[in-house]
């Protein structure tokens, strides 16, 4: 699957709207999205496809190498690779005629359905678990076990009559959004807290399995400047938020292994320490790793998505003979020059740096959301270049048709000998 750009969780439409908390969480961790208009259209009816493509990013689903093929999903339909993610997983399969029907609209019990396989054995099929629901017999007998399994894990959601399932209603945007929340909660992900709209409280679900770690670090910041990298003498100042009361550690990849810093806690759940670069530190891309731990928890680490460039030309050889060999370089490609969703004015030179003498081959998609769901890519550029002696490359990107906006993920891959390394870069077009 094409990677998916987290797309703005504030929707223009979502005011007052039942089931906003729903959508934008899952808009913040770019499991759903909206339109280029700003909207979200919470009330609008959702399409086979549509949701074979959010049960992809929500659940993490492999792309797959099978072969399959549905009579009516061309290759280059857009959510081809979403349809054969799911039909690989099993959650949705398609039709003895051998269709998927990738445009046709589904309804609440299929969604139950489908979402009912992904809770696997996180629930059962007592049909006493539906009692709760006043139109149970509405129910289609075909998705009676599945609807009960989603009764009995407490996933299914409408408003404001908590108390009916309107399995046969076509579903919306929006109620699918609280669906699928509800499901990745009772999956025990830690990173969606339980939120209580929509649900009938007089239903008791089977006990939520705890998440691997109660320990969250939420993001990372640090002073450093991607363009400028730091010297003997400079301060990397690394700052964390996550989980209070924990106990934080800091390495810095390639430098201080093995004799980590710890860290304060200088506000609840921010945490803060101060390394100061010596002489003999000196690495391309470094990544500091952030460690919290706690007693009776299991621990949880983080690499931070940005790479430092410490010392890039100072061997920490005390003569400076420039003989710097390898020391400090590691294969993975970065690039120096842009950071992160920077944007670009093309044409221009992407630089990075890896090992001397590695070949790097570059490849950059241009990617266009189609129906506010899935970004699919289209190839624009690709080339392959030669690391120089001291490791940096250059590759210069030609004018592309584009608009103004249009979002890039480069991805790149070096290699050397029988090893190989990859990172990636999304740009936008100014």
């Amino acid at each position: 699957m094409p990677r998916v750009l987290a797309q703005s969780s504030s929707f223009g439409d979502l005011q007052g709207y039942w089931g906003s908390q729903y959508v934008t969480n899952l808009a913040e961790r770019g499991i759903i999205g909206g339109f280029p208009d700003g909207s979200f259209q919470p009330n609008g009816e959702i399409t086979r496809a549509q949701f074979a493509a959010i049960a992809v990013k929500a659940f993490n689903l492999p792309s797959g190498n099978s072969a399959r093929n549905f009579r009516d999903v061309p290759a280059n339909y857009w959510a081809a690779p979403a349809i054969l993610a799911v039909s690989n997983s099993g959650l949705v399969t398609g039709f003895p005629d051998g269709s998927f029907r990738p445009e046709e609209r589904i309804t609440r019990a299929q969604a139950l359905v489908i979402l009912s396989k992904a809770l696997g054995n996180n629930t059962n099929a007592n049909p006493d678990g539906l009692n709760a629901y006043g139109d149970r017999q509405a129910v289609p007998e075909w998705a009676m076990d599945s609807v009960a399994r989603a009764a009995n894990a407490g996933i299914i959601v409408n408003f404001p009559n908590t108390n009916q399932i309107n399995p046969n209603n076509l579903a919306t945007r929006g109620e699918v959004a609280g669906l699928v929340y509800q499901t990745l909660v009772k999956l025990g992900d830690g990173n969606f807290a339980p939120i209580n709209i929509g649900l009938n409280n007089s239903v008791t679900p089977a006990p939520t399995p705890p998440p691997l770690s109660g320990l969250v670090i939420d993001r990372m910041e640090t002073n450093s400047n991607p363009r400028q990298p730091l010297r003997e003498g400079d301060d990397l100042m690394i700052r964390v938020y996550g989980t209070p009361g924990a106990t934080a550690s800091f390495e810095l990849d390639g430098l201080n292994q093995n004799r980590s810093l710890t860290m304060q806690e200088v506000q609840s759940g921010i945490y803060e320490t101060t390394y100061r670069i010596g002489r003999g530190d000196r690495q391309i891309n470094a990544r500091p790793v952030i460690t919290f731990s706690r007693s009776g928890q299991n621990s949880v680490s983080r690499q931070f998505n940005r790479a430092i460039a410490i010392n890039p030309d100072n061997s920490g050889d005390p003569n400076n003979s420039g003989n710097s060999g390898n020391i400090g370089y590691t294969l993975r490609p970065e690039i120096t020059n842009f950071i992160n969703n920077d944007v670009i004015r093309l044409p221009d030179n992407l630089i990075g740096q890896t090992l001397p003498g590695a070949n790097v081959e570059v490849k950059m998609e241009a990617l266009r959301t189609v129906m506010g769901m899935l970004n699919i890519s289209q190839n624009v550029f690709q080339a392959t270049v030669r690391a120089d002696q001291n490791g940096q490359f250059i590759v210069y990107i030609p004018q592309v048709n584009g608009e103004s906006g249009t979002m890039y993920q480069v991805r790149m891959t070096a290699t050397q000998g029988d090893q190989a390394q990859s990172s990636e870069l999304l740009l936008q077009q100014e």
